[in-house]
């Protein structure tokens, strides 16, 4: 289809949305809603008035940011550092120089870096609470422990999944779906991986955002792990170490990585292709609204 063609549907589909609203329809938060924004742009964000600890790592690969009111006494021991770290005026922070040697150096406030922090921070709180807010959920999977091995399917696009925990112990999280399918995963409690894996099918680590809008405490651990997608966890704690596979992010309050571990940045990406949004929003938000209506 020819791009003017695509252009003109889109401009019919939002010339006929106003006709499909109501002044009974309750608000409704869909995946193109939601964006990570700045925050997106860091493989590790230590988040307002938290700490940060880095202390051993085999790679590290994306920028790293110390918002405002962290606490970051420990930054040592990385063997590889491709990316740059950035340092907000109002944060405490101090590094091994010899082994913290980050590719694009240490940035710091105030100025730009401050106003790139303290956006990064508001757009990771909004996204949290947008995310938190997404209902009614596809897959409600309660709590999970050892050995409750699961798949959870894509039933469309936009799949929102419902974990009350999970403690696993050399388990298999599965997530299958097709390249435009977005996954946004609600933790309400404590999270746990020793020697498991995220196991995603068919689907990328940036369209896989696990929330966790509550103080949970996230623990992955031992080198058998394999995670993917981001770890969005404002006012929780982050534990990982050991040289497993992360595929991802992290943006959390209080981060504490150590024992040679590893993370490669792969931000989440809330839309599809351009030419598939245009079409495919449209259509989402016509659907969802009718949803909203009936509910």
């Amino acid at each position: 289809m020819k791009l003017r063609s695509v252009l003109k549907i889109a401009t019919y589909l939002f010339a006929i949305l106003p006709f499909f609203s109501s002044s009974n329809s309750s608000n409704c938060t869909y995946a193109g809603s939601i964006n990570l924004g700045q925050a997106a742009n860091f493989v590790v964000l230590g988040l307002e008035n938290g700490t940060v600890i880095i202390n051993s790592a085999t790679s590290i690969t994306g920028d790293v940011g110390y918002s405002d009111g962290v606490v970051s006494n420990t930054n040592q021991k990385v063997d590889s550092f491709v990316g740059t770290a950035y340092v907000h005026s109002g944060a405490t922070f101090n590094h091994t120089m010899a082994t913290y040697d980050p590719s694009g150096g240490i940035q710091t406030g105030p100025g730009v870096v401050d106003d790139l922090l303290d956006q990064a921070n508001a757009d990771a709180l909004a996204a949290s609470a947008a995310a938190a807010a997404l209902g009614p959920p596809t897959h409600v999977l309660g709590e999970l422990g050892d050995n409750d091995n699961v798949v959870v399917n894509s039933v469309g696009t936009m799949n929102i999944v419902s974990l009350t925990s999970l403690d696993y112990k050399e388990d298999v999280f599965e997530i299958s779906g097709g390249p435009n399918d977005f996954f946004f995963i609600n933790v309400s409690g404590n999270f746990e991986m020793d020697n498991s894996q995220i196991v995603l099918s068919g689907v990328a680590p940036s369209h896989v955002l696990w929330n966790f809008p509550n103080a949970s405490t996230i623990d992955i651990n031992k080198e058998g792990n394999v995670f993917r997608g981001t770890i969005l966890a404002p006012v929780g704690s982050v534990e990982y170490h050991n040289p497993a596979t992360f595929e991802g992010a992290i943006i959390a309050k209080d981060i504490d990585l150590h024992s040679d571990f590893n993370i490669t940045h792969v931000g989440f990406v809330p839309e599809p292709s351009s030419l598939v949004l245009v079409i495919f929003g449209v259509a989402t938000s016509l659907g969802l609204r009718q949803r909203c209506i009936r509910s």
